[in-house]
């Protein structure tokens, strides 16, 4: 899956540098929502994939993959969710966005 990162600092400015506040990404149908989840925070915490605990110890995956690309979401506009995930607030939308704030503590 081909993924997009940029990085936000506080004041909203998109670097091309080392992940400062928020990390956004985007996913497209060639891979699923939930993997495009634990690849973003992989990447807004320097963290490898495998090294991370398993999504589906925070959230129902199967629904969260079926909501965000159902023909329903596409039908009745975009869908969001947003939850915590291994220590960082993850927000992801049907339309394919993705923003990790890797301190969740800051986002609640």
């Amino acid at each position: 899956m081909d993924m997009t990162f940029n990085t936000v600092n506080q004041a909203g400015d998109v670097e091309d540098s080392e992940p400062s506040d928020t990390v956004q990404a985007a996913w497209d149908s060639s891979g699923s929502p939930s993997m495009a989840v634990m690849e973003a925070v992989a990447a807004a915490t320097g963290r490898n994939t495998m090294e991370m605990p398993s999504l589906y110890d925070t959230l129902d995956v199967e629904a969260l993959d079926g909501l965000l690309t159902s023909e329903r979401a596409a039908a009745n506009g975009n869908v969001a969710v947003s939850f915590t995930y291994d220590g960082a607030y993850v927000w992801i939308d049907s339309s394919g966005a993705i923003e990790i704030d890797p301190n969740a503590a800051r986002s609640e």
